[in-house]
């Protein structure tokens, strides 16, 4: 399955396995049905973050691509607003979307190597590739791990900040 979800111990882990262009109003309808978890852990797995397929982006018409983007920031916007932690697993490069989604939760683990790409523009795409050592120093990730241990370590800070006083939405945490 393209999208899946599972909770352990209070933690939903939701794996988005394929492209966010198809997988948007899946996530949507899962955060909707986890209303009794106490952190979220939003996975890009490796085969959705690291293919992004520019010429279908551009392919397609624009009255789809409106449709899309109300889509994304729509689910951008609820992951925000979330009353529970939320935390990002990067286990590769975060492209477009994905790097949207992923800094509208409130922390992000990102593999060594990883990279968060960020494409703005308009009849001209540009993108801008910001390495994990660079995301770590200026703060857009809160912790870059081996790449196995993405799940595992953003499953471990979401723990922390549940458990932190304040509610939890915004925990400090050492990092690794």
């Amino acid at each position: 399955m393209p999208v899946t979800v599972e909770v352990s111990s209070g933690v939903a882990v939701i794996r988005v396995d394929q492209p966010p262009i198809t997988a948007l109003a899946r996530v949507r309808a899962l955060l909707s049905a986890l209303a009794d978890v106490e952190a979220l852990v939003l996975h890009g797995c490796e085969r959705a973050t690291a293919t992004a397929d520019l010429k279908g982006v551009v392919r397609v018409a624009p009255a789809e691509r409106r449709a899309h983007l109300r889509e994304l920031h729509a689910l951008r916007d609820e992951l925000a607003a979330l009353p529970v932690p939320v935390v990002a697993a990067i286990g590769g490069c975060a492209f477009g979307d994905l790097a949207e989604l992923a800094m509208a939760c409130d922390h992000r683990v990102l593999a060594e190597g990883g990279e968060l790409i960020s494409v703005t523009g308009g009849q001209v795409l540009m993108g801008r590739r910001v390495t994990a050592a660079e995301a770590l120093r200026t703060g857009l990730v809160d912790q870059v791990v081996a790449p196995a241990a993405v799940v595992s370590a953003a499953v471990e800070l979401a723990n922390q900040c549940r458990s932190a006083p304040a509610g939890g939405k915004s925990c400090r945490t050492a990092v690794r």
